[in-house]
């Protein structure tokens, strides 16, 4: 008879805003995962986002730091080597770090599409900044001119011997 490989539990967002336990006998990882030592009332969790770095992480801990019911959040990179983030957020008042999770993520999202909208606006309609080219290498050419340098192409009046 073959030995069951052990089952391992993790913790897992649903749409339904409730947290769900599942049972995972695979060795691939849920996006977003609750680690252990949360509050009993998910009043205060470590959040692990698996394929994400400071990107998001940043993202999410300023958008979610101008929530006034935060009392803390906090993400930090375990390892250079691992692929995720681990996402500290504790609330006020024994509210929810997961509803704040989800809403925090919604947020940002909103907040994406409106930039990306009014970039391709922009874009469409011509109507951005513009900034006049300069030619780099006709500007160091000139500025080694005038301080005496010789400059590629001229070969009038210069000793190169």
């Amino acid at each position: 008879m073959a030995e069951e490989a052990p089952q391992q539990s993790t913790s897992k967002l649903d749409n339904a805003g409730t947290l769900l336990q599942s049972v995972s006998t695979s060795l691939t990882h849920e996006k977003v995962s609750i680690l252990p030592g949360h509050e009993p009332d998910y009043s205060a969790c470590t959040f692990c986002l698996w394929q994400e770095d400071h990107t998001l992480g940043n993202a999410l801990r300023w958008i979610i730091m101008k929530d006034p019911d935060v009392e803390f959040c906090g993400y930090t990179a375990p390892h250079p080597s691992e692929p995720k983030i681990h996402l500290r957020i504790q609330m006020y008042d024994g509210l929810s770090a997961v509803d704040c999770l989800r809403k925090a993520l919604s947020n940002l999202r909103d907040l994406f599409n409106t930039v990306d909208r009014s970039y391709k606006h922009s874009l469409n309609n011509d109507d951005y900044p513009r900034e006049q080219d300069v030619d780099v290498r006709a500007a160091v050419d000139e500025t080694l001119r005038q301080r005496g340098f010789p400059v590629e192409g001229d070969d009038e009046g210069m000793d190169l011997s």
